[in-house]
């Protein structure tokens, strides 16, 4: 088939201008995979789940061990694999607004901010925990996610677990407000080749991947090459000429194996990648490499051990950011006799980091070192064949603000097989990062040393269940406690400002999604989220920010998905979505509108077409005035070929 030779050609080229590293790395991996023998693969699992196979998801964020989404004890939502490929998303950001239970919010080409539960801008969008396949990508520098820097392969996700709420006892401090899990397949799942290349009115893009298998199964591979090119946004004041094109290039493998007769297996995985936007002409580019071992014991519990090494690098006009971080976690689970299934573990992370500013504002030593220790344990008790109770504590300890307890509580009430009722109580905290207790500047901004964790009480009540046989519903209402916020105040009246603890209060909502099958060919999907803020100054405080740690957060939240397969070869998407004003940063509410068309013209080749943003012209999602000019996002189409061979 002559169709992939062309996309490889083309996309060696996109890899060969991102630089040294990917293409090196590129081509090691093009030489190894190359030459061996694979079955021809289809594109991708064409169908649909079930709703009852939707319920019976496997999910691990919430125990830390595989269990069905329908027993999880939290808000939790999934985003599959097929829910990815049929929206067109090119982008992590750009598929999880997928998820009812976040806010995702476009700042322009490259720069996202995305949360749970609120505090949603630039400077405030960091109480959300996002892992790759284990690995954090929170920067600890900022205590935020660089979004521009996590590139992940859209068709090697296998699912995203997304939950709503506090998970500090089983991944640590600033799983604030939600944590993001992305997962990506097996590279047993993955052989064969893959090509796909996709372009439209906003952006360029290309994916090639190949995999092999032993002859006996036990051992598989894959490597990859990607790449992008995505146009500038709009601009919205008058007067601003400045453009923020965007592209990169990524290559990267993963390995998969079993021994011990299929007792014990192993991953390791890498990547390297090189982006550019022309925002602050700004260049990011490192890598990573993870390994992980997972040992079955006899006795029906198991053992893992996973390290990882991470480096990002943040070239800016004005300032170079780069972070290095040095991972390894262990844990233990195991079944105590017939009522308790006990997890437990221990982590240790290091940051090294180094920033260099080239401008009046910055840290005074530039080099710094930050050091992660936690021990936990979290036991699931079956108190009656249909009421469980999870208990879980973890004792975690930061260069920063020393050690932090992180409980949490849950009761599960199984009030039929259809249906069930949980609620939770637990504590979290988000730990200070470098910005917070070191940037100065200028006599105008002092460091902050005393800077302290800010700390969250939750409480949670929600139900899951399946009120039809072709329904599915998951309801949840919270109410968060907030202390210690994050405030930009005067020194006794006057210069200079220093970042304090001075903001407190609360926060309460719902949030809730469900899915209807109309027919055997036809679904309907929905989810909509509310939040009602009360933030307050402590006596006496005072806050030049004007409450920006406080987020810019829309009251409400509304989709609707429709999902059709109007033939086994033809299938037609369409999403309608509301997002409430934002008051505090003067952002109209907007409603838009995406729609999809894809043909299978045979197992192995897939022809999509997608419109994004189709009601306006464009439109504004997120401004944060002492961050960028506002930027407007607009209306584009797209066209993606699927390619296994």
């Amino acid at each position: 088939m002559p169709g992939p030779a062309v996309r490889h050609g083309s996309l060696c080229n996109r890899i060969e201008a991102a630089g040294g590293p990917v293409r090196r790395l590129g081509a090691v991996l093009w030489l190894l995979l190359a030459p061996q023998a694979a079955p021809a693969q289809t594109v991708e699992d064409l169908s649909t789940l079930s709703i009852e196979e939707l319920g019976a998801i496997k999910v691990t964020s919430i125990s830390r061990r595989p269990e069905p989404l329908s027993d999880a004890a939290a808000a939790v939502y999934v985003i599959t694999a097929e829910d990815i490929r049929r929206s067109g998303a090119t982008s992590l950001p750009e598929a999880l607004r997928l998820a009812p239970n976040l806010e995702v919010a476009r700042l322009n080409t490259a720069g996202y901010t995305v949360t749970a539960r609120g505090f949603n801008s630039p400077e405030s969008s960091n109480k959300l925990q996002v892992m790759v396949d284990g690995r954090s990508v929170y920067s600890p520098v900022a205590s935020t996610v660089f979004w521009e820097a996590v590139n992940v392969p859209l068709s090697e996700i296998e699912r995203i677990e997304v939950v709503s709420g506090p998970g500090g006892t089983l991944w640590g401090a600033n799983a604030v407000n939600g944590v993001v899990n992305v997962i990506t397949r097996s590279a047993g799942d993955s052989t064969g080749g893959f090509a796909e290349i996709g372009a439209g009115s906003g952006e360029r893009n290309g994916t090639l991947r190949h995999g092999v298998k032993t002859a006996d199964g036990k051992m598989a591979l894959r490597g990859y090459l990607t790449g992008f090119d995505r146009r500038s946004s709009f601009a919205v004041t008058r007067g601003d000429a400045s453009t923020d094109a965007f592209d990169g290039s990524q290559a990267g493998f993963r390995l998969d194996g079993t021994v011990a007769g299929g007792a014990a297996s192993y991953t390791l995985q890498g990547d390297l990648y090189r982006n550019h936007t022309e925002w602050l002409d700004t260049t990011l580019h490192g890598g990573n490499l993870l390994g992980r071992w997972t040992h079955k014991l006899g006795d029906g519990s198991s053992v893992q051990l996973q390290t990882y090494y991470d480096q990002q690098n943040r070239d800016y006009l004005v300032a170079t950011d780069r972070v290095q971080t040095f991972d390894v976690q262990a844990q233990h689970n195991v079944a105590l006799g017939s009522r308790h299934q006990l997890v437990w573990g221990a982590q240790y992370r290091v940051w090294q980091s180094a920033f260099r500013s080239l401008v009046a504002f910055g840290f005074p030593d530039e080099d710094k070192t930050i050091s992660l220790g936690s021990l936990f344990a979290q036991d699931e008790v079956t108190l009656a064949p249909k009421l469980k109770l999870t208990v879980g504590m973890k004792a975690e300890h930061n260069s920063y603000s020393g050690f932090d307890l992180l409980p949490n509580l849950r009761l599960a009430w199984r009030l039929s097989d259809a249906h069930m009722l949980w609620t939770a109580v637990s504590r979290s905290v988000r730990t200070p990062s470098r910005v917070d207790r070191e940037l100065s500047g200028g006599g105008i901004l002092a460091p902050s040393p005393d800077f302290r964790s800010e700390r969250l009480t939750a409480y949670e009540i929600g139900y899951r269940g399946q009120p039809t046989a072709n329904s599915r519903v998951a309801l949840s209402a919270f109410y968060n406690v907030y202390d210690d916020l994050r405030t930009t105040s005067l020194t006794n009246g006057g210069l200079p400002i220093m970042l304090r603890n001075d903001m407190e209060g609360s926060t309460y909502g719902v949030e809730g999604w469900g899915s209807y099958g109309v027919a055997g060919w036809w679904t309907l999907q929905a989810g909509a989220n509310w939040l009602h803020k009360s933030l307050r100054l402590k006596p006496g405080a005072n806050d030049l920010s004007n409450f920006q740690a406080a987020g810019q957060d829309p009251a409400y939240q509304l989709q609707l998905r429709s999902r059709m397969n109007l033939t086994p070869e033809v299938e037609f998407d369409a999403t309608l979505r509301r997002v409430g004003r934002i008051a505090v940063s003067n952002v109209p509410a907007y409603t838009e509108a995406d729609l999809h068309l894809g043909w299978h013209v045979t197992p192995a080749l897939e022809l999509s077409l997608f419109g994004r943003n189709l009601l306006h012209a464009r439109h504004l999602e997120a401004y944060d005035p002492s961050n960028t000019t506002p930027r407007a996002i607009g209306r584009s189409v797209y066209a993606r070929m699927r390619v296994g061979f």
